[in-house]
This record gives structure tokens, sequence and C-alpha cells, in this order.
């Protein structure tokens, strides 16, 4: 870990405390940062949106995942 002194907005810091229920400045923080990291990775990923080609049949993969259990179409439909 590296120890670092930075000048925080207060009302910002507070914010981000209450809604994302950090108990500390540091944890906040550190909250901050992954998503930060992680909403840079989804736009690197994103570039490559529509430039690679998959050949392949999602229903057998499906069925092969659930061990051969064959679904219900019907199953999230509400009856009423």
């Amino acid at each position: 870990m590296a120890h670092t002194n930075i000048d925080l907005d207060e009302a910002l810091l507070a914010e981000a405390m209450r809604l994302t229920k950090a108990k500390t400045k540091k944890e906040v923080v550190h909250l901050g940062l992954r998503q930060l990291i992680r909403l840079a990775r989804l736009r690197k990923v994103r570039e490559h949106r529509g430039q690679f080609h998959w050949e392949g049949n999602l229903e057998k993969m499906r069925e092969e995942e659930t061990h051969g259990l064959v679904r219900s179409p019907r199953r999230h439909r509400r009856s009423y």
C-alpha cells in the first residue's frame, strides 16, 4: 500500500460514503478507484465491438451447460 496525502472535496466524499455505505474515507476512495478501473476496461472492450465473428450454436451450448436438461420456453411467462 502506498501512503499518499491528497486534498479531497469533503462534500463529494461525504456523499460517496453515504451512497456506498463505506465506513471510512479509505474504503470509499478504494471503491472509487476500482470503479474507475472497471469502467476503463469496459471502454476498451467496447472498442472491439463488431470486430469479431462468432460461429456456434448457442442453444446447444446452453443445453450442454445444463447437462441436457430441457428448458421450458414458458418458464418466465406469467399466467394471468
